[in-house]
């Protein structure tokens, strides 16, 4: 007669991770579908599963200088590079050489914004542009403002200076035309943002038809009207944000998304009073923002659905959000990042003074492994819980291992293959983490577990 299980025997199954990352709450607390780490895998564009991220190509552009910041326009499908040493370049190709197109005028991270056929450069002195369409040059506004943050509203230029309460606009249709006439509406105009509230304008993001003037006393308000200037009307919609950093907000689909010390958060439209309100978005992974927060910067790559936030400036750990699933990942490069940027047909990255291509056909940055890692939930139990067998299934662009580590236990499974192994292993807390050093996805993985 065949002896019975002393045990009861169930499967713990991981094979959706569509909640992303969590690391507010305790591991054995999260979600089924919610990870404790997720390094190095996105989710992309709708998908709700995970992907492993490309490597960084070997360099492809070099330049005699630290990069300082990038520009591109997928319109025009122009490329620029602004140097330390205020140089600016225009990258036709990332397989041709850079061309150098002029010098700018400030010092700070240039802000750009497209507007009549030029794009037009703020860096914190006088206004520049460049003008794609006809020369392939840099050319300063004589007359225009000194300025580090700049962008378009009712067929105006718009220019504002961080540390100032003012917002200056050119003339209608005219960039170049700053100057003021209260007999001629079409010609420049300015309007003071909260005067005599003791901040300073740090960040100008458009939300719907109306512009979010971000302050470093916390402050935020809201522009709305038409193209007529005397339209215009300024209210104050929030307090106490915390908002923090020239590079700190970004517009995403029809919220603005910007960095606090608090955390990440958010400025949506409504149909409540007010039209305007503020929200939390990273209540699951807000304490890897927030920790060590320093001049912080967002990479949108539109067509990924994806906001990249580097914490610290120039760090090389980013935390991946995607907005249409809602979910959070991390990535971690081999080298700091200055900028990342999504163009016509790849994605960009720029480290130091150098150009990288980010694809999935390269496995490794450079010559550095990538450590591709996963940890999802714990389990817990009153006495022990005792694993029975592990049983994955995985898909791969090539064979190899991935280490699954039950606590203490290591067992190497093949990357693009199911396998089922047996062990006998028990433990008070059950802590599963998965990781290789190369890229692969998850189909399953189940456990077989008893309490003992």
């Amino acid at each position: 007669m065949r002896r019975t299980m002393k045990h009861n025997v169930s499967p713990l199954v991981f094979n959706d991770f569509s909640g992303g990352i969590n690391v507010m709450t305790e591991g054995d607390l999260i979600a089924m579908n919610e990870m404790q780490e997720c390094r190095n895998f996105l989710f992309l564009g709708y998908q709700r599963s995970l992907t492993a991220r490309g490597g960084l190509s070997k360099p492809l552009v070099t330049f005699p200088d630290e990069i300082l910041g990038t520009y591109y326009d997928i319109d025009s499908n122009v490329f620029l590079v602004f140097l330390r040493d205020r140089s600016v370049y225009h990258v036709p190709s990332l397989h041709l050489a850079p061309e150098r197109v002029g010098q700018l005028t400030g010092d700070k991270r240039p802000v750009c914004a497209k507007f009549q056929n030029r794009i037009w450069i703020a860096s914190g002195d006088k206004l520049q542009y460049y003008n794609f369409a006809e020369e392939n040059s840099v050319l300063t506004v004589e007359n225009g403002p000194a300025c580090d943050l700049i962008f378009e509203r009712g067929a105006r230029l718009c220019a504002a200076m961080t540390g100032t309460t003012r917002i200056l606009l050119s003339g209608v249709g005219d960039g170049e035309q700053w100057n003021t006439d209260d007999n001629d509406a079409s010609t420049g105009a300015w309007v003071d943002v909260g005067y005599g509230d003791s901040g300073n304008v740090i960040a100008v993001v458009p939300l719907a038809t109306d512009l979010l003037i971000i302050k470093n006393n916390g402050m935020i308000y809201q522009l709305t009207g038409d193209k007529d200037v005397s339209s215009w009307v300024i209210y104050r919609i929030a307090t106490q944000t915390d908002a923090v950093g020239r590079n700190c907000a970004e517009a995403v689909g029809n919220d603005v998304v910007f960095v606090s010390r608090q955390g990440m958060k958010t400025m949506s439209t409504t149909m409540d009073y007010g039209n305007i309100a503020q929200g939390d978005l990273g209540e699951k992974w807000n304490i890897l923002v927030t920790s060590g927060l320093y001049e912080p910067a967002l990479f949108h790559l539109r067509r990924r659905k994806l906001l990249l936030i580097q914490p610290k400036e120039k760090g090389n750990s980013l935390v991946a959000y995607n907005y249409a699933v809602r979910a959070a990942t991390t990535l971690k490069f081999a080298v700091p990042i200055t900028a990342i940027n999504e163009t016509m047909d790849s994605l960009v990255v720029s480290s130091g003074n150098t150009l990288y291509e980010m694809d999935e056909e390269n496995l490794k940055d450079g010559d550095t492994p990538i450590e591709f890692l996963m940890r999802p939930k714990d389990l817990i139990s009153t006495e022990k819980v005792l694993v029975r067998s592990v049983d994955s299934s995985m898909t791969a662009a090539q064979a190899g291992d991935v280490l699954v580590e039950i606590d203490n236990m290591k067992i190497n499974m093949p990357s693009n293959q199911r396998r089922k192994v047996r062990c006998n292993h028990s433990s008070p807390r059950v802590q599963t983490t998965v990781s290789a050093k190369m890229p692969f996805q998850i189909k399953h993985l189940t456990l077989e577990v008893a309490d003992l």
